[in-house]
């Protein structure tokens, strides 16, 4: 067990290497199972004593590993939920990408058998990777969508301190119809398409370089659905923004069938 933790501990990846399933994330799900097929029988009286002693060690292993894998793939300091001000950051970016491969890799990869411990530890590696997956693509969308979401997130977060959606326009003149319009028409459908088209690149040179090409497409094709549902819950944000606060006067000059359409060139 000792040595088990050491070499976890001990394990050093240089920064222009800090992708991909990291060695010890690799190694245990075929080390588990290792250890699964040496317990004892599950009638036999020693099972019980056997799998407490073995489940006690898996908490110890994956915690090690799941400590160390933060530490590794950390490079840049933590403020508030993320890293800087700068959601494009790189350092953030490689931060999460290497999260979520590396426990898209675990969750996929052990076979739990049934034991509680095992399950456990799975279970939080889904929570762990849809967390930083939430945080990855709502930073890289904001290359094509930025200006857009920037705005409406201003005018949520006016509405949320209760003022009247109706009033802002002419009480915020960074929020006036003119603006608004001018914003929306840099977002027509043939623009959403070209930000969709760099989206996939970016997504696909982040995770295309996977050790193994079916978790590299399984993961590119999550994750890009997650991006669509993006774009769709903007389109839906936008067009409620331009009910409430101008009264339809405002049109979003893209549909979900452009996002729909683009997704799918």
């Amino acid at each position: 067990m000792d040595a088990q933790l050491r070499a976890i501990d001990e394990t050093k990846v240089k920064i222009n290497k800090r992708k991909g399933v990291i060695a010890f994330i690799k190694v245990f799900p075929n080390f588990s199972i290792i250890i699964e097929n040496m317990l004892p029988p599950a009638d036999g009286p020693e099972r019980l004593e056997t799998r407490a002693m073995v489940d006690a060690a898996y908490n110890k292993i994956i915690r090690s590993m799941f400590d160390s894998l933060k530490t590794i793939a950390k490079s840049a300091p933590m403020t508030g939920q993320g890293f800087g001000a700068d959601p494009e950051d790189k350092e953030a970016l490689n931060y999460h990408i290497l999260l979520i491969e590396n426990m898209f890799h675990f969750y996929n990869e052990l076979d739990e058998r049934g034991d509680a411990a095992l399950g456990q530890w799975r279970g939080k590696a889904m929570l762990e990777m849809s967390e930083h997956q939430e945080l990855y693509v709502n930073a890289i969308i904001r290359r094509p969508m930025g200006k857009l979401l920037d705005f409406l997130d201003s005018a949520e977060n006016l509405i949320g301190r209760g003022v009247t959606p109706a009033s802002i326009p002419s009480s915020h003149p960074s929020h006036s119809r003119s603006v608004y319009k001018k914003i929306l028409g840099a977002y027509d459908a043939k623009e959403v398409r070209r930000g969709v088209d760099t989206l996939r690149k970016r997504i696909e040179k982040h995770f295309g370089e996977a050790d193994d090409a079916m978790i590299s497409a399984e993961l590119i094709k999550k994750i890009t659905a997650e991006c669509e549902r993006k774009y769709n819950d903007v389109c839906d944000r936008a067009n409620r923004v331009a009910g409430e606060m101008y009264e339809g006067s405002v049109q979003v000059d893209f549909m979900k069938q452009d996002i729909s359409q683009a997704f799918r060139r």
